[in-house]
Parts: structure tokens; sequence; C-alpha cells
């Protein structure tokens, strides 16, 4: 029984040996004949570039090329080393190859969810479309939202960004709203940023369909807003004082306060910070934010929280404590003998103060 279990271990091990060494020459292979597939493009937009145009046969030419997979990837590895030699050239012909993509667009949208993914990467990538509108693209990449697979989704995001229409974007996203497939807000609200149109016009559309979005759309909107700059604390306002808004599109606008400031958002966020621990996370969020209100009031409310029973809330409120410049001394001789855990809140922040400007100190 002992050698018939060795020599099944010792075939398996021998298969896998064998698969391994099978594998590494198809792989192999494959790269080689990516290589040489590459250099021929090469050569070829090499010699188109210089020409100066492209004509419908060319065109025609590199639509039954690039209905290949093999080739596509062929052309992407030339132009990743063209884009190194020649950037401002080799940008210039893949705008002319507009016409190209346009129809591969609609090729490549009914293969499987791999191949329908890497297409929009590369249109992001390049910026194929990029400041054309394409509609016809826009409105074909928006189908490919619906599929489940998160690649697909964000790299179908990330080519209208490219393109630039802020409708499109906007249509988007109230589709990804509508799906039940989870599609993380950060990855939304960076990608806003990249946004290549007009983003004024892009920020009044999602104001405009704002009160439409559920809250995980509306938060990663928020962020969007925040990362911008200044320019929205009025809206911002409205929502955070509307009575309806969701707990977690609050605590985006609060952090949008806490980073830029505003007299006119104070009364709301000393409101928040008397929630008490029932709704400590309101409390923690807003006494992190209130580091950007120095005055008196402020202090004094920050001190209070020290006493919350949250340990977030504490170590938020001794953070703007020390970010407000309120001397430790101060408020070690006002805590001391009366509240332990407001003692060792600052005793923690104190001692952490220490130690970073120990480790910014030169060696």
């Amino acid at each position: 029984m002992v050698e018939t279990l060795i020599y099944f271990y010792l075939t398996v091990c021998v298969s896998m040996i064998l698969f391994n060494l099978v594998c590494a020459c198809i792989f192999r292979r494959q790269g080689q004949k990516l290589n040489r597939s590459s250099l021929l493009f090469e050569q070829q937009i090499e010699a188109q570039i210089r020409s100066g145009s492209i004509t419908s046969r060319d065109e025609a030419a590199m639509i039954r090329k690039l209905k290949r997979v093999s080739n596509l990837m062929a052309f992407d590895e030339t132009l990743r080393r063209l884009y190194q030699r020649e950037p401002e050239k080799t940008q210039q012909y893949i705008i002319s190859l507009s016409p190209v993509f346009t129809y591969l667009t609609f090729e490549y949208m009914g293969k499987d969810a791999l191949l329908a993914a890497y297409f929009p990467y590369l249109i992001f990538q390049y910026g194929i479309f990029k400041g054309q509108d394409n509609r016809t693209v826009s409105k074909t990449l928006i189908k490919l939202l619906s599929a489940d697979n998160l690649y697909c989704r964000e790299n179908a995001m990330l080519a209208l960004y490219t393109i630039g229409n802020a409708d499109s974007v906007v249509e988007a996203l109230q589709c990804i709203d509508r799906s039940e497939a989870f599609h993380h807000p950060k990855l939304i609200s960076d990608g806003l940023l990249t946004f290549s149109g007009n983003r004024e016009a892009l920020d009044v559309i999602l104001w405009g369909a704002f009160p439409i979005f559920t809250d995980g759309m509306k938060v990663a909107v928020l962020d969007y807003f925040r990362f911008c700059g200044d320019l929205h604390a009025p809206p911002i306002l409205r929502v955070m004082s509307d009575p309806d808004t969701g707990a977690e599109v609050c605590y985006s606008c609060i952090r949008y306060f806490g980073k830029y400031p505003s007299k006119d958002a104070l009364p709301y966020l000393y409101t928040f910070a008397a929630y008490g621990d029932a709704r400590w996370e309101f409390v923690a969020i807003t006494a992190m934010a209130l580091a950007g209100y120095p005055c008196k009031q402020t202090a004094d409310l920050l001190k209070q929280l020290l006493r919350s029973r949250s340990w977030y809330v504490r170590y938020n409120a001794a953070e703007s404590l020390e970010r407000l410049q309120v001397p430790y001394e101060e408020l070690m001789g006002e805590f001391f003998g009366r509240d332990r855990y407001a003692m060792e809140m600052l005793q923690y922040q104190h001692a952490r103060k220490k130690l970073t400007q120990k480790e910014d100190l030169p060696q």
C-alpha cells in the first residue's frame, strides 16, 4: 500500500513537471509570435506616420487585423514603444485611427467579458476618442456597465471619462446606480477626477441628477466634489441641512466642511457634535472637522468631547485640539484627577506627537 502511494505521488509530480514544461513552451512561443507581430505593426505604423495620411484601404486592413485579439495585443505593445520615442506623432496617428476603433468597438462588445474589458482599456490608455464627443462609442460602452465583471464596468467608465462627454458620464453613473453589482465609491470619485471634458458642465449635470442617486452614489459624487475644491459649499450645505439626508451622505458633507471651513456650516457642526454617544459616528467625524474652526467655543466643545465614552470621539477631539494648538499643559491641568480616559487620550496624543517629531529629525 505504501509503495502504491509513493508511485502515485511520483506520477503526480512527473505529470506536474511535464505540464509546466508544456505551458512554458507554449507561452514562450506565444511571446515570440507577439514580438514578431509587434515588429511588423511597428514598421507599418512608422511608414504611415511618415506618409502623414491613412487611406481607406489602410483602415480596412487595420480593421481586419485588429479583429484578432492577438493582433490587438501586439498593436498595444507597438504603441507603448512608439509613445516612448515619438509621443506627439504617435498620438496624432492614434486620433486618425478613430474610425477604425469606432468599428472595433461594436466588434469587441460582443465578445466575452475579459476581451470586452480589454478594448475600452485601450481607449482610455491612449485617449483614442479624447475630445471627439463620439456618442456612438459612448452608448456602446454604457451597455458594458450592466456586466457582472468589475473590469468591464471600470474600464468602460475610464474610457467614458477619456471621451469627455458629461451627459454620457452621468448616464453611465445612473446605470451603475440602478444595477445590483457593487462598484466601489472610490473608483467613481477617482475616475471623475480624470474627466477630460468640460468639468463645469459635468458638475452642473451631476447636481441635476444628484437627488435621484442612491446614497452610495451620492457619497462618491460628494467625495469627488471634495477633491475638486471649495466651489460647491452652498449646494453641499443644503444637502447637509436637509433632515431627509442619509447618515453616510451627511458624513461626506461634514468631511467637505472639515476640509473647506465655512461659517455657515459651523452651527450644523455644533449640532452634530451634541448628538451624544447614541450617534457617536456623527460626533467622531464632526470632532475631526472642527479642527478647521479655531475659536474658544470650538475648543470648549472639543474639551467636552474628550469625556465621551467612544474611543474614536476622544481620539479625534484630542487630535483637533492639538491642531488648534491648545496647550497640552492646559488640558492636563483641566482633566487631572477628573477624567482618567480623557487624560490617557491626551497623554497618548502627546507621546505620539513627540515620537513623530523625533522621527522627523535628521539622522
